[in-house]
């Protein structure tokens, strides 16, 4: 049975999510990207696969409009991980011993700024690197300063207003060293036909072992592009899980 929660992470702001499951069942807990929020089809199929398997689910939004909540406009990838991590105390307070997690897109990097590092196993799928807002080549779409919204105006289908905090710190964060600072077994699975994988092998190439990288070869951003790629994403991503299991019980 589904349980709404509101776990508080700073004197004054909440986070509100969904929990499925109880506390001796593995627990998995989901990100979303950049714009998204937890009741996004590609968010809530990874969290009913992974309550069919036998895990306890938790999705829930990094801003939204319920009393106290955050706003994206004020929000940075920072804040973010902090976030994550006050849902993860959150979680080891109340007895789940084992914490699985996976973020999408910007999600993944928030993960990868975690200062506590908390989770028995993490997955990225198709994480964000160098993704500035204010450099066209990487395929975001042009945005302008308003200084009267206190932020950027973007041109997505429809406008959208993106904080100015998260677009000077995506210019400014130290991209190269995520995963170099993170020290819990990752793996990364990446579309092949996305604009992230040279981000996505280097991250590989620099992450702390165990690691492990698969690419979906017909994939883009939200691996929706077949039927079955994104049960696919979700096995690759259990497995991952077992098999840190087995690689802790034989260490």
């Amino acid at each position: 049975m589904e349980k709404k929660l509101k776990i508080k992470v700073s004197e004054e702001n909440y986070i509100y999510g969904r929990l499925n499951g109880e506390s001796h069942q593995p627990l998995f807990i989901i990100v979303h990207g950049f714009l998204e929020t937890m009741d996004g089809d590609f968010y809530l199929n990874a969290t009913r696969y992974f309550a069919k398997q036998g895990y306890a689910t938790f999705r829930f939004n990094l801003y939204g409009g319920e009393k106290n909540a955050r706003q994206m406009i004020d929000t940075t990838l920072k804040i973010n991980a902090s976030d994550i991590d006050a849902v993860v105390r959150y979680f080891r307070r109340n007895k789940f011993q084992k914490i699985f997690i996976a973020g999408h897109s910007y999600g993944g990097t928030g993960i990868l700024l975690s200062s506590e590092q908390n989770f028995d196993g993490a997955v990225l799928w198709d994480p964000s690197y160098k993704m500035s807002f204010t450099k066209v080549e990487h395929g975001l779409p042009p945005i302008k300063y308003i200084k009267e919204a206190k932020g950027y105006v973007m041109n997505w289908g429809i406008n959208l207003i993106v904080g100015k905090p998260i677009v000077e710190e995506a210019d400014t964060i130290n991209w190269n060293n995520l995963t170099k600072n993170f020290h819990v077994p990752l793996k990364i699975i990446v579309a092949g036909k996305g604009v992230l994988m040279k981000g996505a092998k280097y991250y590989f190439k620099t992450a702390n072992k165990p690691k492990e990288i698969t690419v979906i070869k017909n994939a883009t951003h939200y691996f929706n592009d077949t039927e079955g790629m994104r049960e696919n994403v979700f096995k690759i991503s259990k497995d991952w899980f077992k098999k840190i299991d087995k690689y802790k019980k034989d260490s």
